[in-house]
């Protein structure tokens, strides 16, 4: 009888397992001096009175008598002007539709007027989702709309709205999803009142000249230019070193150097530190919570896999353990769910179309 030896297959050194550092033990992260004045301004602002900006109280002055079309970029306001002319049209007995091109966005939407003006007032309709789709406010997607739209001409009849909100409206633009805005613009009765909500668009007043042309309704355009919280660039580099991405003409002549072809290896080499060293530098530096855009279900967990447990306050850690408690007992089949550990231990999760 003949035995038979397998030759063990050694790991290399570079393949080997390291064992995960504490948070508490990892890298220092550091930042460029040229960036203490920007992460001086970080914080909550100072408790006050809600004051609308002038380019607001514009646009409900003008949504009386015009469609108006809001150009203002990201942040500074243009939801409440939503909510106030839906506050309005509900006061009158009157119906709203309000239009986001994603679900996601149109599922959160719902939640935050259902809040406002109640469940009885708000409904929701997207691919997946259909709730109180008679209600005076009514929330879905964009081909959504487009396609009650096309219902209402077959039928010979009409939409049951006289506000409609178009949010994202620059998504006109686009190359590809561009024509259902297009056809909703074009199909919509011109009785029906239209508030567009975008992002700075530079030909926000051509837009408005083919709206006039094809709806025959006046519309007028409310601008703002100024971005209620600034938009700072960063760059970090692999040891945690954190330094300015660049100024408005050119990049940061420093990473420019680190990043460049057949750039030397830089501050602590060119290897990209793994998501949970880079959350922990975040976390040092105040910078969480923070988003990570990456490209597929697998990355997602695998990033997650990869952050530490955190170090915090016993008070802290069993307001997390009650304030879960409470959430399986109301779902209680995501009790074994393979994320539970990475979000209570180390406050980190993914979400993706997998994570219904």
């Amino acid at each position: 009888m003949k035995r038979r030896y397998h030759r063990r297959r050694t790991r290399p050194a570079s393949e080997k397992k390291r064992p995960a550092r504490p948070e508490a033990e990892q890298r220092a992260a550091r930042l460029d001096p040229a960036l203490k004045p920007v992460f001086r301004r970080i914080g909550k602002p100072a408790q006050g009175p809600f004051e609308p900006d002038p380019f607001q109280l514009e646009a409900l002055r003008l949504i009386g008598d015009f469609d108006v079309l809001v150009s203002a970029p990201t942040g500074a306001g243009k939801t409440w002007i939503a909510e106030e002319c839906i506050r309005d049209y509900l006061s009158r007995g009157l119906k709203t539709w309000y239009a986001s091109p994603l679900k996601a966005l149109s599922n959160s939407m719902y939640a935050h007027f259902a809040g406002l003006f109640g469940s009885d007032c708000c409904g929701i309709i997207t691919g997946d989702r259909k709730e109180n789709p008679d209600a005076p406010v009514v929330v879905g997607t964009t081909e959504i709309l487009r396609n009650q739209l096309y219902d209402a001409m077959h039928a010979g009849g009409d939409i049951g709205a006289d506000l409609v909100v178009l949010d994202e409206a620059h998504y006109l633009n686009d190359r590809f999803r561009g024509v259902v805005w297009e056809e909703v613009l074009i199909y919509l009765p011109s009785r029906v009142r239209l508030l567009l909500l975008s992002a700075t668009v530079p030909n926000a007043h051509e837009v408005c000249a083919w709206l006039e042309n094809i709806r025959g309704a006046p519309t007028r355009v409310v601008r703002s230019e100024e971005r209620p919280v600034n938009l700072e660039m960063l760059f970090l580099f692999p040891d945690g070193f954190v330094a300015p991405l660049g100024g408005k003409k050119r990049l940061n002549p420093r990473i420019r150097k680190f990043a460049g072809p057949g750039a030397k290896k830089g501050r602590g080499g060119r290897a990209v530190p793994r998501f949970g060293e880079i959350v922990g530098m975040l976390r040092q530096l105040d910078l969480l919570p923070a988003i990570f855009f990456l490209k597929s279900r697998a990355d997602c967990n695998r990033a997650i896999r990869s952050c530490l447990p955190v170090d915090m306050p016993v008070e802290k850690r069993k307001e997390i353990r009650l304030a879960v408690r409470d959430f399986l007992a109301e779902y209680p089949h995501l009790e074994g769910h393979r994320q539970m550990r990475p979000l209570t231990d180390s406050l980190v999760g993914s979400h993706h179309g997998g994570q219904l």
